[in-house]
């Protein structure tokens, strides 16, 4: 993610990215080896490291995109990264929980299931994946100047549910969250 305006990561959350916090188990976290896939500035490895986490693989698509948390966080727990989300260059069954916050609109049109299918390949047995993505509906469609503008994807929670399905996951818990 580039950062024009050299933003530093926080762990002071609000918004999305308290929720999506709250959302994640702390049996997820503690002591556990994390990936998150598109860890943008790393708010997110800030809150694992805070809550415990063994190790946490940061990942982004390209080294300019990770300027940013590399410049600021400095963790011998946190390990960066250069990847992509739907050819993940681990090993199988590497880690205990994976996170792709606002990541799955941005990969190639109808590589969707091919996500989900790296992302199973490399949770080891009982992990779990957090994914959040905009929702398809009326109003958060036409409230986003970018579905307008770059034809920015939106998802059912019934058609994400169905792809993780078919690869290989139990969808436990689906959530909407925002609105008026």
């Amino acid at each position: 993610m580039k950062n024009i305006i050299d933003e530093k990561p926080t762990d002071k959350l609000h918004g999305r990215t308290l929720f999506n916090t709250k959302f994640v188990g702390a049996s997820d976290i503690k002591d556990k080896t994390i990936l998150d896939i598109g860890c943008g500035y790393g708010w997110f490895e800030l809150f694992a490291i805070n809550n415990g986490a063994k190790k946490i693989t940061a990942m982004e698509i390209t080294a300019q995109d990770l300027v940013t948390a590399k410049k600021y966080i400095k963790n011998n727990k946190i390990e960066f990264r250069i990847g992509s989300a739907i050819k993940l260059p681990f090993k199988d069954k590497t880690f205990d929980t994976l996170v792709a916050w606002e990541v799955i609109e941005h990969i190639p049109k109808t590589n969707e299931p091919q996500l989900f299918k790296e992302a199973f390949r490399v949770l080891k047995d009982g992990g779990n994946l957090y994914l959040s993505t905009p929702n398809h509906s009326f109003f958060s469609n036409f409230f986003d100047p970018a579905w307008w503008l770059i034809g920015h994807r939106h998802y059912l929670p019934k058609n994400l549910s169905k792809i993780a399905e078919k690869n290989g996951f139990i969808v436990k818990k689906t959530v909407i969250k925002g609105g008026f």
